[in-house]
């Protein structure tokens, strides 16, 4: 069970700091519930390291976590009604202001909630001091030493094979033993090759089997194996270095003795040493044993094995080992060892179930070998069947089964990434995570402090990168949208889950079944593709809820699931996320504005048109996702109340066509994909000028803009974390002089960090100055569309990283790359990938200048209705696509590298 009593005690001191607590004449209170999770908090860590083998202590968490639960929900009622009083009475004042407010001007509800809210603190202390007095006779204090033992379970490691055959792991060997004998054994330093994967993926037996291979042994003399595990105590390694090199006891007790020694045995040898099981990420410690291992001859190596990638980093002189995972083939093969042996028959009947079985392995060996030892003695075909069924926490544990392994890796975490790394529960097995969701999940439920020294997406982010350097997430990549995503293999999602047991409950949506309500906070409602009324009767009996999150198995059709939600949310007090993405919600109910704690409402990919107007009273919103909602049609006009909100996602919401008033009110907003410009006050583009934007920003019909000087106080120049710009005129500005076009997109400058950069419908002549070069020198990808009046484009030849260009609907343009070297030839394009030119009429050439080499990059070529164009010998796409264009190709027979050649309609070919 992962604890939420960091996080709550964080909120308190911030709250207690921010003197909240005089306003509601709670301040007193306050401070004695710090006192006393402070002191629970100190027996905290030994206490999850315990509760697996003891029940007693196990309950007595499951005690602090819902008394810890309760006290957050007292706290977001502080901060929610200061947020709402200070909405109403004193908007533009600060928290200071209110509290210096003489109680006589209190509304009765302001003084109602403060007895209201006094006497539940009073019950939640009492509560808290019993849950205090309670451990007590646990005897949770015990020494370090004692529980890092029990908890490692430390079964030391050595260099002799506890593996006859290895499997799947052959080309792993080979390229470390090559790496070693050939291709760094004439390096003068001494070399570092990191192995790098999740526990149980079978580093050390990998070692092993290198430390033990002939070759090995004939190119390094000594030979040492030091397991290090978690204690990296630099004099302890050296003593079992020179214990191993000596075959006897080290008396030696200082470090400068060892030192000394160490150098005697090691000076000028051609060593190899296994440093097995590292966790330490300490650089100092390993500089500092790095420097007294600096005496080998040429080629002497170290092998260190390790889960943590910050590890690898530190330690690592070349490139790091990743170990993938194995074959399901070859983890059969390790399952059938062990449960059937060698030479005993294998049992027709269980083969089938024992390859279902190997499923849940999910190429880790370490649970195939585990599983297999567990059907070892098992002949009957229930007990076999009980297996497959099972969940791997269901089974039954000891020092050799897996989840204790990945125990080791949970809690080596400091503990705000425990509850970070345990809520990942919620996501369905095998699921596709995107991980700026994720982190604003983190947020909703108060997993993340910032301390006002960090932005919280930036703590977010150190703790998911964090994770993902220990080995907890897997699959990085980046979806269309260029939106990092990843997975969390099956045995780490059964990890999370044993962790946060009762806590995180998985349901169908048509389920009529009863749920334990005592401690569910977190919810995912599961769709099968069948109409459901609402939700679930059972979920109307969960008490304090924070997460429902909506999920849907995918069909063979690409039908949605169902979630027509026309329930009241009423019962949901507690909620701090609600997550419905990609339903076929229609409507939101207005009951949603009772949710007085909610943080993260994601309605994206919904059918809905428009929003509740109490969606306003939601102070504590900080994530609304309103994603291709292509049928929303506007929002709320009093948004600007959402004091707390950091991301408004309007991607694709093509309907709207106008924006609330006086966003610009909302000081803290981080996100804003879509502005609609207005022409009266409120809704000019005036109101991005204070907000600190990152990521995407569309601004739609930039016609209504005033004049230049508008559009310089938006200060797109001054976002440095906007990555995507889109700016856009409607059909409707052809009244518009050029001039004065021209000086509006001068003056909409964006910060050189822009990355992709749109524009579209523009109806200038000439683009502007900061279209450089010098100014967008990260750009990686440009669309321009429907710029009828331009005459020619910018020097885009130039620009360093451009991947991606796109050009279409421009009557005047003759050539794509209008650039004159003058001196010696440059290439043009230099990393252009992808290329897409349609509807140029005029478009004759790619380079105004003939014999200039251009891009030597390119991967595919796309060109449409460019009936005078004459394409040049190109020596690089892969891919040319052409249509519905009098294209002439000087060369096709030049074009070498081309897999792909897509034509149609009028096309002329010289050869």
């Amino acid at each position: 069970m992962a604890s939420f009593l960091p996080f709550v005690l964080q909120n308190l001191n911030s709250l207690i700091q921010k003197e909240v607590g005089l306003l509601w004449g709670v301040d007193k209170e306050m401070k004695k519930l710090s006192s006393t999770l402070t002191t629970i908090q100190a027996v905290l860590e030994d206490a999850e390291q315990k509760q697996f083998q003891d029940k007693a202590i196990q309950n007595w968490l499951r005690k602090l976590n819902d008394a810890a639960h309760e006290v957050e929900d007292i706290l977001d009622d502080c901060k929610t009604e200061a947020l709402q009083y200070e909405s109403k009475r004193l908007s533009s004042s600060s928290l200071k202001k209110v509290i210096s407010t003489s109680l006589l001007t209190y509304p009765v509800e302001n003084i109602l909630f403060r007895h209201k809210i006094g006497n539940r603190m009073k019950d939640t202390l009492e509560n808290l001091n019993a849950i205090a007095e309670e451990r007590m006779k646990f005897h949770l204090r015990e020494v370090v030493v004692e529980k890092r033992v029990e908890l490692a379970d430390r079964r030391e490691t050595s260099s002799a094979l506890t593996q006859p055959q290895l499997y799947g792991r052959e080309e792993d060997k080979e390229k470390i033993v090559k790496m070693l004998i050939e291709n760094i054994s004439d390096c003068q330093d001494v070399s570092v090759y990191p192995i790098i994967g999740m526990g149980g993926l079978g580093k050390t037996t990998l070692a092993q089997m290198v430390f033990n291979d002939e070759r090995v042994e004939c190119h390094f003399e000594p030979k040492i194996w030091v397991y290090v595990s978690q204690d990296f105590d630099v004099k302890r390694v050296i003593k079992a270095i020179i214990e191993s090199v000596s075959k006897g006891t080290c008396e030696a007790s200082n470090l400068d003795s060892l030192q000394n020694k160490l150098r005697e045995m090691l000076n000028g040898k051609r060593y190899l040493l296994v440093l097995d099981d590292v966790w330490d990420e300490d650089r100092d410690n390993w500089d500092q044993l790095k420097y007294f291992l600096a005496c080998g001859s040429k080629g002497a190596s170290i092998i260190v094995t390790t889960r943590v990638a910050k590890v690898a980093s530190i330690m690592g002189t070349v490139p790091a080992h990743h170990l993938s995972f194995l074959t399901e083939e070859d983890c059969w093969l390790l399952f059938k060892q062990r449960a059937f042996g060698h030479g005993n028959e294998e049992h027709p009947n269980l083969v089938a179930i024992g390859k279902e079985i190997v499923k849940k392995c999910g190429g880790v060996p370490l649970a195939a070998k585990a599983l297999g030892g567990l059907m070892r003695f098992k002949s009957e075909e229930t007990d076999w069947h009980f297996v497959k069924e099972s969940e791997i926490w269901n089974l039954p544990q000891d020092k050799n089964s897996i989840l204790p392994l990945l125990r080791l890796s949970y809690y080596n975490l400091p503990l705000e990434l425990r509850r970070c790394f345990a809520y990942c529960a919620i996501f369905l097995k095998g699921s596709k995570i995107e991980k700026e969701k994720l982190i604003h999940l983190w947020m909703a439920n108060g997993f993340i402090s910032s301390n006002g020294k960090s932005e919280l997406e930036d703590v977010g982010n150190g703790i998911w990168n964090e994770l993902y350097w220990r080995s907890f997430f897997q699959d990085v990549d980046k979806d269309p949208s260029g939106n990092i995503i990843f997975k969390i293999h099956d045995l780490m999602h059964d990890l999370a889950q044993s962790v946060m047991e009762d806590e995180c409950h998985t349901m169908e949506a048509e389920s009529s079944k009863n749920v334990s309500a005592q401690r569910i906070h977190h919810v995912t409602l599961v769709a099968n593709f069948v109409r459901v009324g609402g939700f679930p009767k059972a979920l109307y009996r969960v008490e304090s809820l924070h997460t429902i999150l909506l999920q849907y198995r995918q069909p063979k059709t690409s039908s949605r699931g169902f979630f027509p939600f026309s329930c009241d949310f009423t019962n949901f007090g507690s909620l701090r996320v609600f997550d419905a993405f990609h339903t076929n919600m229609r409507q939101l109910s207005s009951s949603i504005g009772k949710l007085k704690h909610l943080g993260y409402l994601n309605l994206s990919e919904t059918l809905i048109r428009t929003l509740p107007k109490s969606i306003c009273s939601l102070h504590n919103l900080q994530t609304l996702n309103l994603n291709e909602c292509y049928k929303l049609q506007r929002l709320p006009k009093n948004m600007k109340s959402l004091r707390s909100l950091r991301h408004l996602f309007l991607k694709d919401c093509y309907k709207i066509q106008d924006m609330p008033p006086k966003l610009g009110h909302l000081t803290l907003l981080r996100t804003l994909s879509l502005f609609v410009v207005g022409k009266s006050r409120g809704h000019q583009v005036v109101e991005l000028q204070c907000l600190h934007l990152g990521g995407e920003l569309c601004i739609r019909h930039l016609e209504r803009v005033g004049n230049s000087t508008d559009a310089k106080e938006a200060n797109l120049v001054g976002k440095q974390n906007l990555r995507v710009l889109k700016l856009s005129w409607g059909h409707n500005s052809e009244s518009e002089s050029q001039a004065n076009v021209e000086q509006l997109l001068e003056s909409l400058e964006p910060h050189p960090n822009v990355e992709e950069l749109f524009i579209d419908n523009y109806r200038g002549a000439h683009f502007p100055l900061w279209m450089r070069d010098s100014i967008l020198k990260n750009i990686v990808s440009i669309e321009l569309h429907s710029c009828r009046n331009c005459l020619e484009l910018p020097a885009f030849g130039q620009l360093p990283f451009l991947r991606r260009l796109q050009i279409s609907e421009m009557d005047y343009v003759e050539y794509i790359d209008n650039y004159f070297p003058g001196g010696s030839p440059v290439r043009g394009f230099p990393a252009l990938e992808v290329l897409r030119i349609s509807k140029l009429p005029n478009l004759v050439g790619l380079s105004r200048e003939e014999g200039r080499e251009l891009l030597p990059c390119l991967q595919q070529i796309y060109i449409r209705d460019c009936p005078k164009l004459t394409l040049p010998c190109l020596s690089s796409p892969k891919h040319l696509d052409v249509w519905s264009s009098d294209v002439v190709l000087s060369s096709i027979s030049n074009l070498k590298n081309l897999t792909t050649l897509s034509v149609d309609l009028a096309v002329s070919f010289i050869m």
